[in-house]
């Protein structure tokens, strides 16, 4: 009786070698093709994936991103805040001299302590940062103020999101700072 580990195939390999080496590239191929498709989700979701690391991508003046919803012309900035900061007008001015953003910012104490408002940094789309502070002056319960800022952006862009801080003032004169970042919807851009 031949042993079945020596019958040839005709050009001479054993045909169990011939079975086994099939019977690998069938299984490894897949495996090979599957194991590289998740090592390389594991090193985006690890290491990002070189485009940038954020958890959001902004494609334009519309994009999304997580956090709060986005504010227009008419929308409480803190709306998660005790307080009421309306903001009234929201433009881009683009013109020879340089792109300007102007806002202007309805400001009501509503709380149960003298309030303080305070714009901060603008970051662009673009991912640009625009220094800047403009201020409330301190505001006893019930009292409003209106609040205006203007800042210089580099050409071509528009605001995303601003810092805002809110200042409670306590009892004994200390402060309590509460920061906010606003992101803002599609701010008109005016020639």
């Amino acid at each position: 009786m031949a042993d079945s580990d020596t019958d040839n195939t005709d050009d001479g390999v054993p045909r169990r070698w011939l079975i086994r080496a099939l019977v690998g590239i069938g299984f490894g191929i897949p495996v090979v093709i599957e194991g590289g498709t998740l090592v390389g989700l594991l090193k985006s979701g690890l290491f990002g994936d070189g485009d940038g690391d954020d958890a959001a991508t902004i494609t334009g003046p519309t994009a999304t991103t997580s956090g709060p919803p986005p504010v227009g012309t008419g929308d409480d900035l803190l709306a998660a805040s005790a307080r009421s900061a309306t903001l009234s007008d929201a433009t881009v001015h683009a013109a020879t001299d340089g792109w300007r953003f102007a806002l202007t910012v309805a400001v009501e104490n509503t709380g149960d302590r003298p309030y303080e408002l305070r714009l901060g940094t603008v970051t662009t789309q673009n991912g640009s940062r625009v220094d800047g502070t403009a201020a409330t002056d301190r505001l006893g319960v019930g009292e409003s103020a209106t609040l205006s800022a203007t800042y210089a952006l580099p050409d071509g862009e528009t605001p995303a999101t601003m810092t805002i801080v809110g200042v409670d003032y306590v009892d004994g004169g200390g402060e309590r700072l509460t920061r906010h970042t606003v992101r803002f919807g599609n701010v008109p851009v005016k020639r």
